[in-house]
């Protein structure tokens, strides 16, 4: 055999061994996004987003959730992209007129999931193996970069169960923040995102009308 045909023979295998592996790399990356998916499409079914049996469960769907989106970012596809799929809504490349308005479940599910994976970045959270490991768990670690570094966030409730006893099994009444100082008042803008969320429960038919009323009443009466 000539030196030639031997390097090209060679070159040949070293081709088709890159493609080998790419393609299965490519192959494995796309069934983990496709389990990511499939995942959070369960955290964000009504009986897990809305009805949790206990405040932790909440609190654990909740992490575990913001963990997928940050897992499904890390392989390459965007949290809105990701947080759509899972509501089952697939990227719609041309706009039509018969396009279905999301409920006002989905929104509020939308939202909460956008608005705690934003906390999450702006915590100085970063989806490294150890990071993404606690959230698979259900658990938030310590803080690894960022000002906040080596302190440990919470998942607290938007509106208090004090004010509406139950809430705190919502996932939708939670949000990933520092620790807060439950000592001090609720600040004007804590107490409008209350309101506000009050009312976004209300119209997904998860209080009724008589409860938006009563943690309305409630939220007014700490303001004064």
């Amino acid at each position: 055999m000539s030196p030639r045909y031997i390097l090209t023979r060679t070159i040949a295998v070293i081709l088709v061994i890159v493609v080998a592996l790419y393609t299965f790399g490519f192959i494995k990356k796309k069934q983990r996004i496709n389990s990511v998916i499939s995942e959070l499409k369960s955290l964000s079914s009504d009986s897990s987003f809305f009805r949790q049996f206990s405040a932790k469960d909440a609190e654990i769907s909740l992490v575990r959730a913001v963990g997928l989106i940050a897992e499904a970012k890390k392989l390459g596809l965007d949290p809105e992209v990701t947080i759509s799929r899972s509501l089952g809504v697939e990227e719609k490349y041309f706009n039509a007129d018969d396009d279905e308005e999301p409920s006002p479940r989905q929104q509020l599910i939308r939202f909460t999931l956008r608005s705690n994976y934003e906390n999450f970045r702006k915590l100085g959270y970063i989806p490294d193996f150890h990071t993404l490991e606690s959230l698979k768990k259900g658990d938030l670690p310590p803080v690894r970069t960022g000002p906040l570094q080596g302190t440990k966030a919470e998942v607290g409730t938007i509106i208090h169960p004090s004010l509406s006893p139950g809430l705190e099994t919502v996932v939708a009444n939670l949000e990933i923040r520092p620790l807060r100082d439950t000592s001090l008042p609720a600040s004007d803008v804590e107490t409008a995102i209350a309101g506000k969320l009050a009312n976004d429960l209300q119209e997904s038919g998860v209080i009724e009308e008589t409860a938006l009323k009563r943690i309305k009443a409630k939220l007014a009466g700490e303001e004064e």
